[in-house]
């Protein structure tokens, strides 16, 4: 009979054998917990789960970040209209397809050309080569971040990403690692974005999908 222990590592081995995982296991989904298993880390749905007002965001597309722009009414109104602080809110907002750019830091911009790739321009007309969405009030990473909001990476996204960047001849597995490992602080790689948000409405977190 297998032991706990090698039957987790055995589907550990199985996931990475298939890429459904990403390479850099710990960097994108946290510490190690007491029983050994970092993958799918959701300790992101418990927390907004257990509020008393909640919602997880979706979206593929950057159009001006306008998710995080509704994640930002969202506790605004809350705090503003209602006497709600943020502390009893629960917000994630999931990135997949082009909206991963905004979750991946400025030297996978400079060196994949994001700015270019999504046409997020500066007010010239020129192709940004470095993150606007990081950092800056009133609506970044940096910003949801600290009043609580949950980002979300989807890694079967990632792993097309990779593969697109990659083009004919690329190493589109080297790619993905570093992709993973280049997310900014604070966001979790979720194995698929459809099944984070299966989960989440499981538990009565309300979604909304930004297209």
């Amino acid at each position: 009979m297998q032991t706990p222990r090698r039957s987790f590592l055995g589907r550990m081995a199985a996931l990475l054998a298939i890429g459904s995982a990403p390479a850099t296991l710990a960097a994108a989904s946290g510490p190690v917990a007491a029983d050994g298993a970092f993958w799918p880390d959701e300790r992101w749905l418990e927390m907004i789960a257990s509020r008393e007002h909640r919602m997880i965001i979706e979206s593929g597309v950057i159009s001006d970040a306008l998710a995080f722009r509704r994640g930002t009414n969202f506790l605004d109104v809350l705090n503003q209209d209602f006497n709600i602080p943020d502390g009893r809110a629960g917000l994630a907002i999931g990135t997949h397809t082009a909206a991963l750019a905004m979750i991946l830091n400025d030297a996978m911009w400079a060196k994949h050309a994001f700015g270019a790739k999504f046409s997020v321009k500066d007010a010239q007309g020129n192709a940004l080569t470095a993150n606007p969405y990081k950092s800056g009030p009133p609506y970044s990473v940096d910003a949801l971040g600290k009043r609580g909001v949950q980002f979300l990476a989807c890694n079967r996204s990632l792993i097309r990403l990779s593969r697109e960047l990659a083009g004919t001849g690329g190493d589109a597995t080297a790619i993905h690692k570093e992709l993973v490992e280049n997310v900014l602080p604070g966001v979790i790689v979720v194995p698929a974005m459809v099944v984070a948000l299966s989960r989440a409405q499981s538990k009565g977190v309300p979604y909304m999908a930004i297209v």
